[in-house]
C-alpha cells in the first residue's frame, strides 16, 4: 500500500525538513566538478551511485563501504544459503568497466559528518569533501530483549557474513531453532533444512505478521512442512538457555527445545547512529521529503534508513525507486527541472524466496481481518481459488471493479500479469472473477507464449519494472550477457527470478534455480543410458567349454545361487524405486524433500541395471523373457530420459524442449504398470520348470 500524507502531517514534516527544492550546483573553490558521496555499498548504494554517475557526466561519485567484501546483492542472500546461488551470483559491482569518475571505498565505515565544512570522516581518519551527501546506510538486525540472547551460537541474517557462518552451521548443527516468522525468518529456515538435521521455526503470532488469512495461512504451513521445517506458533520464546553456548529454547508454555544452534529473524531497525550525531532530523529513520532530503538540503537518505510519510520500508524496491527521485533531483541543477517525479510511496511487495514455495503478496495486501468476503458492501471483497491436492491457494482482493491486491501460494503463470494490472490499476470484470473462483485463472488459458513471443511491453522484471523492449534495446546495442544486461537495465538485479527468462532472450543457458541434485541426477541418468545401450547391444556372454573360463563370471551367470541372489537383488531394487511414486502420493511420506527421493530414485535405477547385467549376462531372452527384458529396458530408458530432462529444465529454454519431459513421463508409468504381470510369469516359470 502507498504511503499517504495528511495535511497536518504534511505541514509538520516541511517544518523539520528543508524546503524541497531544486539541488544547486554547489561547486567547492578547490575543483571544478560536483562531488557526490554515498554512505552504504548495499543494493540501495549501489544503485543511487549508478544513477549519479549516469545522470551527470560531470560529477565525481565516491561510494563508501562499512563490510569488507566488495558490493554484493543482499537480497539473493537466501537463495545463496539454500545453494541455488554461487557466490558470484552475488556480485553487483557499481560498473561492468573501469570508471574514472568513480572512486569506492570499501570496508572504509564513515564514523561522523561535519556539516558545516560538509566532509564525511572515515575510519581511518581520512577527510572527504563532498557537494551532495546520501545516505543509505541501511537497518541492522532487531533483537529481542530475552536473557541469553548474547550467548554464543545465536546468529542473526543479514550480511554475507551472517550468510558463510550459517552454512558451516547448517552442515555441522543438528538441531536448529529459528525465531522469527518473517520473510527473512521464512527463507531462513527453508535453507537450512537439510535431511540430516531439525529445524524449528518458532512464531509469536501469525506467519508473515498476519498479512495472510487463515486459510492461505494453512497452506503456507503445509508447504513449510513438505520441506521437513517443524512449525511452533503462538508460544513466544522468553529465555535462550546455556552455558557460553545456547542449548535450550524456553518457551511462555513452559515447554523447552534442545537446540545446538539459534537463528534470530526478529525484523530490523533503521540505521541512523550518523544522522542523529549529526543533527538531522530523525523518528524511526532519518526524515526525508518527497526529494528524499533531509533537514539538511545537501543531504539526502534512502532505503531503510529513511523515513517518509512515518513511513519506513524494509524491502529493497521502494529503496530503488527512492532513487530515482534523488539522483534526479541531485542532478537536476538550479535552473532544469527534475526529470523525475517526486517520490510518493510504495507498494511493499513480498516475493517469498523459498525453493519449491512459490509464494507472493503483490499489491495492497490487507491483514487478513480487514478484507471482506466477496458479495458483501465495504472494503475490499476478497475472491479465492484453491485446490488442496497441488497445494495451490489464491486470492485477489477487488475494489471498485480495479485489482488492488493479491496473494498466491503455490505457482501460478498468470503472477505476472496480475501484478503489471494492478500497478497500472487495470479493471476486471465480474465474469472474469467468476472464471478466477472456478478454474483459478482470470484469461482464456491459452498456449503459453515464450518469451521471445511476448509484446515489447510485456513486464520481464517485476521488481524494476523492465519491460522486453527495453532488453531487446540493451541487446541491440550489444548487451549480450546476463551481467552487461542488468548494469545497462537493472533487471535481475533484485530476486533473479527473471534471470531465466533474460537468458531465454539472449539464447544462453540459464541458471538452474530449482531442482535440488540436478547434476547427481543428470550423471546417473545418462550412466544409465549407457548401461542399457550395453544390454542392447552387447553380445551374450558365452558358455564356456573348458575349465579355463574365470570361475566367478560363470557363477555369476550360470550358478543356481547367484542367479537367485541376483535375481532378488533386482527385484528389491525394482521395489524400491516405487518408494518415489509413494512419496509423491501418500501425504503422510513427507520426510525429506522430494528432490532427495528423486536422486536416491535415480541412483537405485542405475544401480538396478548393473545388476540386470550381471543377472542376464547380455542375454536378452527368448518369448515373455525377451517380452520382460524390453519392457524393463525402455521404463529405464524413459526415466533416464526424465532425469536428464529434469537436471536440465533450466538449462534448455527451449519450450517444446520441456514438452518432452511430460511426454516421456506418461511413457514412463505406463511401462511400470505391465512390470508386475511380466515379473510374476517370469518369477512362477523359472521355479515351476
Amino acid at each position: 500500500m502507498r504511503a499517504s500524507i495528511s495535511g497536518g502531517d504534511m505541514a509538520e514534516l516541511q517544518d523539520r525538513l528543508a524546503p524541497s527544492q531544486p539541488a544547486s550546483s554547489d561547486i567547492r573553490s578547490d575543483v571544478d566538478y560536483p562531488i557526490y558521496v554515498v554512505v552504504g555499498s548495499g543494493p540501495v548504494g549501489v544503485r543511487c551511485a549508478q544513477k549519479l554517475l549516469r545522470h551527470s557526466e560531470e560529477a565525481q561519485v565516491v561510494l563508501f563501504g562499512a563490510e569488507a567484501e566488495a558490493p554484493y546483492n543482499r537480497v539473493k542472500l537466501s537463495q545463496y544459503l539454500s545453494d541455488h546461488l554461487t557466490r558470484a551470483d552475488l556480485d553487483n559491482p557499481v560498473v561492468s568497466q573501469p570508471e574514472s569518475r568513480l572512486a569506492e571505498r570499501i570496508n572504509q565505515p564513515v564514523t561522523a559528518i561535519d556539516l558545516a565544512a560538509k566532509t564525511v570522516i572515515d575510519a581511518t581518519g581520512r577527510v572527504q569533501p563532498y557537494n551532495k551527501l546520501v545516505l543509505a546506510t541501511g537497518s541492522t538486525p532487531t533483537l529481542p530483549e530475552i536473557p541469553g540472547i548474547t550467548l554464543e551460537h545465536v546468529h542473526t541474517f543479514r550480511s554475507l557474513h551472517d550468510t558463510e557462518t550459517l552454512i558451516r552451521l547448517r552442515e555441522d548443527n543438528r538441531r536448529i531453532c529459528v525465531i522469527g516468522s518473517g520473510a527473512l525468518g521464512l527463507e531462513a529456515a527453508a535453507a537450512l533444512k537439510t535431511q540430516n538435521n531439525r529445524v524449528v521455526l518458532q512464531s509469536r503470532a501469525r506467519l508473515l505478521g498476519g498479512l495472510l488469512e487463515e486459510e492461505a495461512e494453512e497452506y503456507l504451513q503445509s508447504s513449510l512442512a513438505a520441506l521437513g521445517v517443524e512449525l511452533r506458533i503462538g508460544d513466544p520464546v522468553t529465555a535462550l538457555a546455556g552455558g557460553t553456548a545456547v542449548q535450550e529454547v524456553r518457551f511462555a508454555s513452559g515447554e523447552t527445545l534442545a537446540v545446538d544452534a539459534v537463528v534470530v529473524c526478529t525484523g530490523i531497525q533503521p540505521e541512523i547512529t550518523l544522522a542523529r550525531a549529526c543533527g538531522l532530523a530523525t523518528g524511526r529513520g532519518i526524515l526525508v521529503s518527497e526529494w528524499l532530503q533531509t533537514s539538511n538540503p545537501d543531504i539526502y537518505a534512502v532505503g531503510e534508513c529513511a523515513e517518509f510519510a512515518q513511513q519506513v520500508y524494509q524491502f529493497v524496491r521502494p529503496g530503488y525507486e527512492q532513487v530515482e527521485s534523488c539522483a534526479a533531483h541531485i542532478c537536476s541543477g538550479p535552473n532544469l527541472q527534475p526529470v523525475a517525479n517526486p517520490y510518493a510511496g510504495s507498494l511493499t511487495d513480498i516475493q517469498l524466496k523459498i525453493a519449491h514455495i512459490s509464494c507472493a503478496l503483490i499489491g495492497a495486501v490487507q491483514h487478513g481481518d480487514q478484507a471482506v468476503e466477496a458479495g458483501t458492501d465495504g472494503g475490499a471483497q476478497r475472491y479465492s481459488y484453491r485446490n488442496r491436492f497441488k497445494g495451490i491457494y489464491r486470492q485477489l482482493l477487488v475494489e471498485n471493479d480495479r485489482i488492488v491486491g493479491a496473494v498466491h501460494i503455490g505457482s501460478w503463470d498468470e503472477a505476472n500479469r496480475v501484478r503489471q494490472v494492478i500497478n497500472e490499476q487495470g479493471a476486471v470484470t465480474a465474469r472474469a472473477l467468476q472464471q478466477f473462483e472456478e478454474h483459478g485463472h482470470l484469461w482464456q488459458q491459452q498456449t503459453p507464449l515464450g518469451i521471445k513471443e511476448q509484446p515489447d511491453s510485456y513486464l520481464v522484471c517485476q521488481c524494476n519494472a523492465v519491460s522486453k523492449g527495453e532488453l531487446c534495446r540493451a541487446i541491440s546495442q550489444g548487451k549480450r550477457n546476463l551481467m552487461d544486461l542488468q548494469q545497462a537495465t537493472n533487471a535481475g538485479s533484485v530476486c533473479g527470478s527473471c534471470r531465466p527468462l533474460i537468458a531465454e532472450l539472449l539464447d544462453m543457458p540459464a541458471t538452474n534455480l530449482v531442482m535440488r541434485h540436478a547434476r547427481g541426477i543428470f550423471v546417473t541418468s545418462v550412466i544409465s543410458l549407457i548401461l542399457i545401450a550395453l544390454a542392447l547391444t552387447m553380445p551374450p556372454a558365452p558358455v564356456s567349454e573348458t575349465v579355463q573360463t574365470d570361475w566367478y563370471w560363470q557363477s555369476l551367470w550360470y550358478g543356481s545361487f547367484w542367479k537367485q541372489v541376483s535375481g532378488y537383488s533386482l527385484l528389491g531394487f525394482c521395489l524400491l524405486t516405487a518408494s518415489l511414486s509413494l512419496r509423491k502420493r501418500w501425504r503422510s511420506l513427507s520426510y525429506g524433500h522430494v528432490d532427495h527421493w528423486r536422486y536416491v530414485h535415480s541412483v537405485i535405477g542405475c544401480g538396478a541395471l548393473v545388476v540386470l547385467v550381471v543377472h542376464t549376462g547380455f542375454r536378452l531372452g527368448e518369448n515373455l523373457n525377451l517380452a520382460l527384458m524390453l519392457v524393463f529396458l525402455a521404463a529405464t530408458t524413459t526415466g533416464a530420459l526424465v532425469g536428464v530432462f529434469m537436471a536440465r529444465n533450466h538449462h534448455w529454454t527451449d519450450l517444446k524442449l520441456r514438452e518432452h519431459r511430460k511426454w516421456w513421463s506418461r511413457v514412463h508409468y505406463i511401462l511400470l504398470w505391465t512390470l508386475p504381470a511380466l515379473l510374476a510369469y517370469h518369477i512362477m516359470a523359472v521355479y515351476y520348470f
